[in-house]
């Protein structure tokens, strides 16, 4: 009788195992993407979005394996996209007694405390191997590097014994400037001059698989297919449809998931009954 009520259950639990089984080697993955996608970009290509023209930079999949407790490894998607705004406004501004550079040289400028500074000048600032403090509003380097010991003298004596280094003025007049090369219109406050000019610039926009990315104010949908391609698809209606087939897929697995704990019970049931229908019996 015992064996007789272990094979039928295991039979009930071999036909669920086996079933749950089959499901989930026949079962597919619904596919998550995008229909008719606007644009399909690859490293190299352009997009033009309401007459801004993007250049995808990259395209491209990375994958990294698992590491320390509990990390994971999967793949990486990235896109970059660069588009050049050639009206991009850019300034510097210089104040009193701080460090600025001009034609490549290291400088400390010094600027009048008046409404309306027209020069500023321009003095030879000493690099780290001099050693520069500040002491009570004075600055000491060490005046002989070839000393061990600190040559404690002031910029000024140095610049004084030294004719090879020195100071220079920039006469600033009018309301425009050739700054850096660049035409530049001059700001004037006490002790400050701002430099403003335009000149090209490159900005980037960056995103990964699944992302919703805003081109030139215009809302898309981002999906990498492989490794070297990645879907655009205008709109906020292509954002829902993306979102709902991620989480269909999502429902799939929590399925599959589910399918796979019924085989690892199943299977443990029909191996703990058979074991059991074969012990000895007390008579």
């Amino acid at each position: 009788m015992q064996r007789r009520a272990a094979a039928a259950y295991v039979a009930l639990f071999l036909a669920l195992t086996a079933g749950a089984y089959a499901f989930i080697t026949i079962a597919e993955a619904p596919e998550v993407g995008l229909e008719n996608p606007d644009a399909t970009l690859t490293s190299g290509d352009t997009l033009t979005v309401d007459g801004r023209q993007y250049n995808a930079t990259e395209v491209s999949a990375s994958e990294s394996s698992g590491g320390g407790h509990g990390g994971g490894g999967g793949v990486t998607y990235t896109a970059k996209l660069v588009w050049v705004n050639e009206s991009a406004t850019t300034s510097e501004t210089w104040t009193n007694n701080t460090t600025v550079t001009y034609q490549n040289t290291t400088y400390r400028a010094f600027i009048a405390n008046t409404s309306s500074p027209n020069e500023v000048t321009l003095r030879w600032e000493p690099g780290d191997q001099y050693s520069p403090q500040w002491v009570n509003g004075t600055q000491y380097i060490d005046g002989d590097l070839d000393q061990p010991d600190r040559q404690a003298v002031t910029v000024e004596e140095y610049i004084a014994n030294n004719d090879s280094i020195g100071r220079q003025t920039l006469e600033i007049t009018g309301d425009t400037y050739n700054f850096k090369g660049n035409q530049s219109t001059v700001t004037r406050e006490p002790e400050t001059l701002t430099f403003t000019w335009t000149q090209p610039k490159e900005n980037e926009v960056s995103f990964g698989q699944n992302a919703n990315v805003t081109l030139n104010g215009v809302e898309y949908a981002a999906h990498f297919p492989d490794g070297e391609s990645v879907q655009l698809k205008r709109g906020e209606a292509a954002q829902k449809e993306l979102m709902a087939s991620l989480e269909t897929e999502d429902r799939f697995h929590e399925r599959i998931n589910g399918l796979w704990g019924v085989v690892l019970v199943g299977g443990t049931a029909l191996v703990l009954l058979v074991g059991l229908a074969f012990l000895p019996r007390k008579e």
